[in-house]
């Protein structure tokens, strides 16, 4: 699991192995060509899906990292940003741009719909954070059921006098 947690050659190396244990037996639809017999073709879905998920990898390693950060703030510059991250401000950008691409799915209905706690916009080269999801009163749950209890109890009394 440490190993999976960096961002260097040993991590991929380590993704590599378990997708390569885990991963389903791919077969190719095509039949081989007969001409070239020495051209071995039935590893091009394993690693066509092996570099997909290693693209997929690396997409969210920077996500987690950009996740940190906008939790952290309510607003910083996309300068201030990149400058923490070690990227420039167009790469930048374009991470922001794919974390909220990812963050989006399509639900049973046909609506688009958040999975990110929290959501955030531009507007002239500052990221404003604001959760998208209201934080629960547990406070008002807890007094509106003391409330119930209280007047189940002056009834019950009632009862035990009548």
């Amino acid at each position: 699991m440490t190993k999976m947690q960096r961002y260097d050659d040993e991590a991929y190396a380590a993704y590599d192995e378990l997708f390569s244990y885990a991963c389903p037996k791919f077969i190719t639809p095509s039949p081989p060509i007969l001409d070239q017999p020495l051209t071995n073709y039935n590893q091009d879905a394993y690693r066509l899906q092996l570099k997909l998920f290693l693209y997929e990898v690396k997409q969210q390693q920077l996500l987690s990292g950009i996740r940190s950060y906008l939790k952290l703030y309510s607003t910083i510059t996309i300068s201030k940003l990149a400058q923490y991250m070690e990227v420039d401000e167009a790469t930048l950008r374009s991470i922001l741009m794919t974390y909220k691409h990812k963050m989006h799915a399509v639900d049973s209905e046909g609506k688009i719909v958040s999975s990110a706690d929290f959501d955030f916009y531009i507007v002239e080269d500052v990221i404003h954070v604001v959760e998208s999801k209201p934080t629960k009163r547990h406070g008002d749950y807890f007094l509106r059921q003391i409330l119930k209890f209280e007047e189940m109890i002056g009834e019950l009394e009632k009862v035990q006098l009548d």
